[in-house]
């Protein structure tokens, strides 16, 4: 009677709690400091970072099948904190889950663990199941079935005779909502079956007694460890979309649906909320179907009250609830059964993960909703966090963290919710269910590329470790930019102004990959002729008729004049107008073509900037070793100069080489394109040193010979991505540079530094000579005359520049010898840097800023040409990422000249049109303009992005 009579007190204490919590949102900072025995940790769990699915007799687990994962790490821990949250892996311990499987390898682990947790001063708190049932035991039923109660009694019987003298906090279920709703209803989680209107209920209801019975076998036999055994449940916070009671009920019946449909037989009477108990019935008598939800027995209810020592709550999100009645349900499901629609704010910042909004104010509700409920339970925030795409800066997270664990405090101080603690999650990027490596939430960014799976800590990591380290706010602490050591705010603003006048607005294209008519009038092959009919392209593709501008050149002019640029920048085909490279075989059909092309660009106002040289070398001379002969400087000084004496006159921009990087690497080095030579340690240099010659006499010949009457400039154009460190680690900010001094110095230093090589590129390639063997450096050297005719050998600096490189430390010592190996540093993307249709091109527009202010300091701010910028896809005509693309880049650029001071003048976009994207043929898309290349006739479309770079160069900025 007495037993009855409390129950009822309880439901009506419960009732008479305002559902509306009575702390409205407020996002200033509170300053204080955290009680003194609040604890600090961080979280994981198992199956997100162990790996070693099936080593050491460890049996499948019910999310193999799902989710096939097969690699991860072993956990680490850095000591920043004293507690650190993990879970076991049943199926590690018990093979298939039951007594008869012990393995005690899988237990060693776990004591191993522990050991070195205490051994650095960190306390375990130990999650016995965290999603990763074992296969043996899902196939007998899972958690559909009433003995799994005494299974899971078992193995938490076992690990507290095993671990339990070291271990002290003891958490038997991770979120089992997860477990009940979307492992047995949605079936979006293992093991996946889908049935939302009955087997949530019936999985949470034995989870439910499998957690009493493992946490009153610890009090009965246990107690002597003096450890304490609570559960973790998850929820939002539910915000009524409306102060109308309706919307109020609404937003309780969400959170009684999710929270209190375990909170409640634990935390309070024993038995599921009233209103989850009603909806539920009165649904499955409007269906004429039994009830749903079942029933505890009385007995069962006594033993479910209060058993737990405390309220775990993983939270993370906030979600706006309204009432929708789903009265017209034929098929019963616990979504319908709540009589609810959520939602979220559009306000509100995304996280990375769909599910998961912004809203610092909800974890102060959610823990007040605690607070009233349950009165006042000893609680520990167990997981809160949020997920991004992966960057080593991430500041988002440290303003995810600094709000929320703000609200916590402000929990505690102002309302009096005892909370004692906060994990943080989590330790580091971990394998996130059926989204894999995608989401990131970690503190520590990991590798997943590398076998070793190097973990680097995060900005956000220093700020928490600070945070721990101080217990709280100041008012002089935790500016966020401290950590991101970057003035983010400027490098990320948008800057209105306006480029200098005559500032020269431009498109790109090169010979090989537009004209097309590879033999028609006197066309000698190239080696990119060559290459390709050896089907050597993506889908067998050719550049024999490519954009048939041999023939269209005047369509390209009128796309050109529509753009309303100033100057176009194509590229002459050696082997057009001397077929074999040699003056015996000048052909004047293809002089005559150029003469048309340069005549009608002048015709609109359009000066020609004309490169000499886009890699397509005529194919007579690759038989003498193309650019591996030394005669190849001659060779290319002749052919210079015919393009002088026919062009000059009009022509008053050259560029000699374009991207000689490409031509040597790629060509001679990797061998991925024409003329596809694999010489990566010898070849590739000697490659570079005649490249540089040849461009140093052309430069000196039309000093010598036609500077005076034409009163051109003359120029080479060099490729380079930015280079940033992968983290402020020296030996990271030494790599990152010396990969730009092995990518741009290498052609660069000779030509606008000192006339040779950069001096950290002849100390590396010389000492890794000496150790494999070689008498002499692989890296050739210029005589005291070459170097003073190098140096200043160009009246400017063209830069094709498209992407950044994060640049780590990797000794390659031991690798076979390359230019590569060389530089003893490893390349990789921020996650987070926007992909596009070309694998090597992720989009972050800061690194062009970055680059054009390196290349000032180091060459004493040469006069720049951007010569190519652009981005690919895959020929969208609303081509919404090229249009982000050029204004965002193009706007890093007016920040470098007005900011930075960097003589930049002028800027051509690539590409003017869709085009023979080299090795991947016409798969890729640059274009502004779009090209049919099924249509015989070629037709050009103007894309969305002709728009909106039209505009920029109209108004010569940004308004």
């Amino acid at each position: 009677m007495a037993r009855n009579i409390l129950d009822k007190v309880i439901v009506l204490w419960i009732c008479l709690v305002n559902f509306t919590v009575s702390v409205p949102p407020d996002s200033s900072i509170y300053y204080g400091q955290f009680p003194e025995d609040f604890i600090w940790g961080i979280g994981t769990s198992s199956y997100r970072i162990e790996g070693a699915w099936n080593k050491d007799d460890s049996c499948l687990q019910k999310l193999d099948p799902n989710l096939n994962d097969e690699t991860g790490y072993d956990p680490f821990v850095v000591s920043l904190l004293k507690h650190y949250r993990f879970s076991i892996s049943w199926s590690r311990v018990l093979s298939n889950g039951t007594l008869a499987t012990r393995n005690e390898k899988g237990i060693q682990y776990y004591k191993n663990l522990i050991s070195e947790l205490l051994k650095n001063g960190i306390k375990p708190l130990v999650t016995l199941y965290h999603w990763d049932l074992p296969q043996a035991l899902q196939d007998v039923g899972g958690w559909e079935s009433d003995k799994m109660i005494d299974y899971f009694s078992d193995y938490a019987r076992l690990m507290f005779d095993e671990l339990g003298e070291k271990v002290k906090f003891w958490i038997t279920f991770n979120e089992p909502w997860i477990s009940a709703y979307h492992g047995y209803g949605t079936g979006t989680s293992a093991p996946g079956i889908k049935d939302k209107g009955h087997k949530p209920y019936t999985t949470g209801h034995v989870i439910i007694k499998a957690h009493v019975k493992a946490y009153r076998l610890y009090k009965r036999e246990y107690s002597h460890q003096n450890g304490v055994v609570g559960i973790v449940l998850n929820s939002g916070w539910k915000e009524p979309k409306t102060q109308s009671q309706s919307d109020k009920d609404a937003a309780e019946r969400a959170i009684q649906f999710m929270l209190g449909w375990f909170a409640n037989p634990i935390f309070g009477n024993g038995d599921y909320p009233e209103v989850m108990k009603q909806q539920i019935a009165d649904k499955s008598r409007k269906m004429g179907i039994p009830n749903r939800l079942p029933e505890f027995t009385e007995q069962e209810k006594h033993d479910n009250i209060g058993s737990s020592d405390f309220f775990g709550i993983n939270t993370f999100t906030t979600n706006l609830v309204t009432y929708k009645e789903n009265s017209e349900s034929t098929t019963p499901s616990f979504d319908d059964d709540q009589d609810i629609r959520m939602f979220r704010d559009p306000s509100w910042k995304r996280a990375k993960s769909g599910w998961l909004s912004v809203v610092p104010w909800g974890m102060r509700k959610i823990l007040n909703f605690i607070k009233d409920n349950y009165r006042n339970p000893l609680t520990y925030v167990t997981a809160n966090g949020v997920s991004d795409c992966g960057q080593l800066d991430d500041q988002f997270r440290i303003e995810y963290f600094k709000t929320y664990i703000n609200e916590v405090l402000k929990a505690i101080k102002i309302d009096q919710c005892n909370v004692k603690g906060y994990m943080a999650w989590s330790l580091m990027d971990s394998f996130e269910w059926e989204k894999g490596y995608v989401p990131k939430f970690g503190l520590a960014k990991v590798d997943f590329e590398k076998n070793e799976r190097t973990r680097t800590l995060k900005a956000s990591a220093h700020f928490y470790a600070d945070l721990v380290k101080q217990n709280g706010f100041t008012k002089s602490s935790f500016n966020m930019y401290t950590y991101i050591k970057e003035d983010l705010e400027e490098r990320d603003m948008f800057y209105k102004g306006l480029f200098p006048p005559n500032f020269a607005w431009g498109a790109a294209t090169s010979a090989y990959q537009i004209e097309g008519g590879w033999n028609e009038d006197g066309k000698g092959p190239s080696i990119w002729d060559d290459y390709s009919h050896e089907w050597k392209i993506t889908k067998n593709q050719t550049g024999d008729i490519a954009c048939d501008s041999y023939h269209r050149y005047k369509e390209d002019v009128q796309m050109l004049k529509k753009l309303g640029v100033s100057h176009y920048r194509f590229s002459i085909a050696w082997s057009r107008i001397m077929a074999d490279g040699t003056l015996n075989s000048l052909n004047k059909k293809g002089i005559d073509y150029y003469n048309n092309l340069i005549n009608e660009l002048l015709a609109y106002n359009i000066q020609p900037m004309v490169t000499l040289y886009h890699w397509d070398l005529p194919s007579a001379l690759q038989k003498t070793d193309g650019w591996k002969d030394p005669e190849i400087v001659d060779k290319f000084a002749k052919y210079a100069e015919v393009c002088f004496v026919n062009f000059g006159d009009r022509v008053k921009f050259w560029i000699t080489i374009n991207e000689p990087f490409v031509v040597s690497w790629l060509g001679h080095g990797i061998g991925i394109m024409a003329p596809g030579v694999k010489e990566p340690a010898i070849g590739v240099y000697n490659v570079t040193h005649n490249i540089i010659k040849s461009h140093v006499k052309v430069y000196h010949l039309y000093n010598e010979k036609f500077r005076s009457r034409q009163h051109g400039k003359v120029g080479i154009t060099l490729d380079c991505d930015w280079k940033e460190p992968l983290t402020y680690d020296a030996m990271d900010r030494y790599s990152a540079e010396r990969s730009l001094k092995f990518k741009l110095g290498w052609f660069a230093d000779p030509i606008f530094g000192q006339g040779d090589y950069p001096a950290v590129m002849k100390r590396f390639v010389a000492r890794k000579s000496e150790q494999q063997g070689y008498s002499n450096s692989r890296l050739p050297e210029f005589t005291d005359e070459e170097k003073k005719q190098n140096k200043g050998a160009a009246d400017f600096l063209g830069l094709n520049h498209y992407t950044t490189n994060l640049v780590g430390y990797k000794n390659r010592d031991n690798e076979n010898s390359s230019y590569e190996a060389d530089q003893d540093t490893v390349l990789s993307f921020d996650p987070c840097w926007n992909k596009s249709e070309s694998d090597w091109l992720r989009v972050n527009p800061w690194g062009i800023r970055k680059l054009l202010k390196w290349i000032k300091n180091r060459y004493r701010s040469p006069v720049i040409y951007v010569t190519e910028n652009g981005v690919s896809d895959d020929g969208q005509m609303d081509d919404v990422s090229r249009q982000r693309y050029y204004t965002k880049y193009i706007n890093e650029i007016l920040k470098s000249i007005k900011l930075d001071n960097v003589d930049v003048r002028g800027y051509m976009a690539w590409s003017l049109m869709d085009n023979f994207e080299w090795g991947s043929g016409f798969t890729q898309k640059f274009g502004l303009y779009h090209v049919d290349f099924d249509i015989d006739s070629r037709p050009r479309t103007p894309k969305a992005s002709t728009v909106t770079y039209s505009k920029i160069i109209k108004d010569n900025g940004f308004h």
